[in-house]
């Protein structure tokens, strides 16, 4: 089972406790006294936890992965990487998933094609000095959703040759550049960034619909391809083309660029 980076919320549920039997008038409390006295114990506990996650790693081999698509018509993969450098292209024939993974990986897969990938990180609050690597390959032979939800990693996706008709980025503190499919009909792109610098490279050829909705932050859209219509950032054959993409993107503080 996927542990996760815990140590922040431990930290939360034991200060909540103190607090509220503070304010239940069951012990006496002084947060402020309590910081003082003991922060030094958090630059401890965070030391000993990046040397035991630094010797962990230092013992953790590669692992790779090849799973076979079978019968499968779709294939609907979700990758939850938290912090490292995460490449995405084309896996090898007759693979629904293959890669090689630095860090400790957990995955899951249903016959139907489902699969999940997710990073179970050598610590318990999910850094890792030396980064995690991960490098996966994905099926281009049936259609394909891809979901990820990612933290601060540096995130390339070469899906051009890739059939993906459902994209979806949830990510954080990251760089992110994406190469968009090339022949995949209708591809809906869906995308939910933080602090993050997003990229998506259209191939030539492809039309593509953007819809941008930022609070802080930049657009750079190429509008020699996709001028401003209505709000929106349209290829002039949207309509009628026979690949396109549909991009939704919601970001806090970062910036946005289509080419």
């Amino acid at each position: 089972m996927y542990r996760g980076p815990i140590l922040f919320p431990l930290v939360l549920v034991a200060l909540g406790f103190l607090l509220l039997f503070s304010n239940l008038g069951y012990i006496q409390f002084d947060f402020w006294r309590f910081v003082t006295t003991w922060w030094p114990l958090l630059l401890i506990v965070f030391g000993l936890d990046i040397l035991i996650g630094s010797l962990r790693m230092r013992n953790v081999k590669a692992q790779t992965l090849a799973l076979e698509l079978g019968t499968a018509p779709r294939a609907d993969v979700s990758i939850n990487f938290g912090a490292g450098d995460l490449t995405v292209g084309k896996a090898a024939p007759g693979k629904i998933v293959d890669g090689a993974f630095d860090g400790e990986m957990r995955y899951d897969a249903k016959p139907d094609g489902r699969v999940w990938l997710k990073l179970e990180p050598l610590n318990w609050w999910g850094w890792n000095p030396r980064g995690y690597r991960w490098n996966v390959g994905l099926t281009d032979a049936v259609p394909l959703k891809l979901s990820l939800d990612g933290g601060a990693a540096n995130t390339n996706l070469d899906l051009t040759d890739l059939k993906v008709t459902d994209l979806q980025i949830k990510t954080g503190a990251s760089s992110t550049v994406v190469r968009l499919p090339s022949a995949a009909g209708l591809t809906r792109v869906r995308i939910n960034a933080g602090a993050a610098s997003i990229k998506l490279i259209v191939p030539a050829g492809v039309a593509a619909r953007v819809h941008s909705s930022m609070a802080i932050g930049s657009n750079d859209i190429n509008q020699q391809r996709f001028p401003r219509a209505s709000g929106d950032y349209v290829s002039p054959d949207y309509a009628t083309a026979a690949n396109k993409i549909d991009i939704q993107f919601e970001g806090g503080v970062g910036s946005l660029a289509v080419t």
